[in-house]
């Protein structure tokens, strides 16, 4: 609305236009009328006519130009309306909560983004200034018809009233319908990309589409509720459009009525008549966007409700933060009722490696989340240095804090842009040393298109472990002072494994690593590691002295051997 507000006068540019493209589309009927009256008369001279023939003629290039003058203008402010719009949404993204952003599936999101803004378009190229022109004509031609003869005026309104029932009949239930189908449509996208990215599963157990129970039901509701929708309202509708411009059906008699008791000249009468029949025509024009009108609400009610979402609430201002040192002091926290923190304290040194350990829902990738600033904790307080992150902008936060998930992540663009998303100005060179550091150099060199090379959608061209090493490079390019490395050899190979643990070490050199660990053989080095259990610090220490001291660590371990050992003797 606000867009809408800033460019004002573009709306009313384009309402105007479109009322003198409707206005030129009537003159035919005016040069016709003429026309026939003159015939009639006994008129048979060609200069006569030939300014009428110019007259219909320049209404219709009239009417085209000035359709097309409207429609251009209109649709660049609502494509220009919907970029901006997306702008925005993004900008809202990044400030919402991540527990936010997973509250709704992928495929929700991408309908969001892509099918829902772009159904803006409608009611802001078209809407407003074509409905509204096309119903401002039909009353100024309704007008003129009482000026000429107010007795067959009233015989054009006959068919209205019935015409207006039915419209009424059609609207009836149309909003609440249709936002029914908008859901099922959102429930079944959604489902969509839930068995796209699942095909794998699906294929490995021998399954079909079909036997895919969640797929095959969204689908119906989606055809069931359409249905619903059009069949509640395709009756009402026809009746309308085919009901509101029969006004020949009353006024040809009565005009011919008229005319035999002498009450009406010819020339009124021939006017009269073909002004009634193009009276309702730009009505039906605007009837077929019934849909989109009743969907208005709908439409940016959603939006409405994104853009309203409560964003983590940080400063503006950047603090000045002394030293990388990560300190969790009694912090609370938990998704919705799920509590997972209950006075969580540890802390990190500056410069070193602290491990967190522990197992399945103990909460370590939480803390890496925490401190990405992913989240705000509910109470307590994360510092890194002196400074609380709750009181430091979130860019800053993002700035200090390098995030490297279990997933790795690349985009479908080349190496090099994958790497400058860590620093957009870097160097080819910058991004080679950082790759050299991470021991992927020589497996990208080795590519047909080394740097160039696409890494495919979500770097599916690459290998589990390709993938990870390029995005620990790409935290090493970053150069934050803070790494936090979220199961970050969470699906290596043992080749893989040592490479990976190679560039950990290039990592830990002068910056605080907080890495979350499932293989335990990768963080025997560390300077510390915190053994969690049921979101509380159960341990810390080294490796050697939790072996001695923790049994919980004790156990991990030798889990970890022995599968170690057990896939070595495979």
């Amino acid at each position: 609305m606000n867009y809408l507000k800033d460019n004002i006068g573009k709306i009313i540019f384009s309402v105007i236009v479109a009322i003198l493209g409707v206005a030129c589309n009537v003159l035919p009927y005016f040069a016709i009328a003429k026309i026939v009256t003159l015939l009639i008369s006994g008129r048979n001279n060609i200069n006569s006519f030939m300014p009428l023939f110019f007259m219909a003629l320049g209404g219709f290039v009239g009417g085209v130009v000035f359709h097309e003058i409207s429609t251009l203008s209109s649709h660049n402010l609502a494509f220009r309306i919907i970029e901006n719009t997306r702008k925005e949404l993004v900008k809202k993204l990044n400030r919402l909560s991540m527990g936010t952003i997973e509250g709704k599936s992928s495929g929700q999101w991408t309908q969001f983004m892509v099918e829902i803004l772009d159904k803006m378009e409608k009611p802001i190229a078209h809407v407003i200034p074509e409905v509204i022109a096309n119903l401002l004509i039909p009353i100024v031609l309704v007008v003129c018809i009482f000026i000429m003869d107010w007795r067959i005026g009233l015989a054009n309104l006959a068919t209205l009233p019935l015409g207006i029932l039915f419209s009424m009949l059609t609207m009836s239930g149309y909003e609440k319908k249709s936002k029914k189908y908008i859901e099922a449509s959102k429930k079944m996208n959604a489902t969509v990309v839930e068995y796209i990215k699942g095909i794998k599963v699906i294929k490995a157990f021998n399954q079909s589409a079909s036997s895919y129970e969640k797929f095959q039901k969204s689908v119906s509701n989606n055809r069931s509720s359409m249905l619903d929708w059009y069949l509640s309202a395709c009756f009402y509708m026809v009746a309308a459009m085919e009901i509101l411009p029969s006004t020949l059906l009353l006024v040809l008699p009565v005009s011919l009525f008229l005319f035999m008791k002498g009450s009406i000249e010819v020339g009124p009468l021939v006017m009269c008549v073909l002004l009634s029949y193009a009276s309702y025509k730009p009505l039906i024009k605007a009837m077929t966007y019934m849909d989109t009108m009743a969907n208005i609400r709908v439409i940016f009610g959603e939006i409405k409700v994104i853009m309203e979402l409560p964003k983590l609430q940080r400063p503006s201002e950047n603090k000045c933060v002394s030293g990388s040192t990560v300190e969790f002091k009694d912090v609370n926290f938990g998704y919705n009722e799920n509590r997972v923190f209950d006075g969580l304290n540890f802390h990190a040194n500056e410069g070193q490696l602290t491990a967190i350990v522990g197992p399945s829902g103990s909460g370590k990738s939480t803390i890496a989340k925490l401190l990405a600033g992913f989240w705000n904790v509910q109470s307590g307080e994360i510092r890194i240095g002196n400074i609380p992150i709750k009181e430091m902008p979130l860019n800053q936060n993002m700035e200090l804090v390098t995030y490297v998930s279990q997933e790795n992540f690349l985009f479908n663009k080349s190496i090099f842009e994958n790497m400058r998303m860590a620093k957009p100005d870097a160097s080819l060179k910058e991004v080679q040393d950082a790759c050299r550091k991470a021991s992927c150099h020589e497996f990208i060199m080795s590519l047909s298109k080394g740097y160039e090379t696409i890494a495919g959608e979500a770097g599916n061209s690459f290998s589990g472990g390709e993938r990870q090493r390029i995005t620990i490079a790409r935290a090493l390019l970053k150069d934050s002072s803070i790494v936090i490395l979220d199961e970050a050899t969470a699906y290596s190979d043992p080749e893989n494994e040592a490479l990976i643990q190679k560039s950990i070490n290039a990592l830990v050199k002068n910056k605080t690593v907080i890495m979350i660990a499932h293989r335990l053989s990768t963080i025997v080095g560390a300077d510390q590691i915190i053994v969690l259990n049921h979101g509380k610090v159960e341990n810390c220490g080294k490796h050697l002295e939790l072996l001695n001291s923790c049994p919980l660590y004790q156990s991990m371990w030798n889990s970890h051997i022995n599968a170690k050992d057990g896939m070595e003797g495979m």
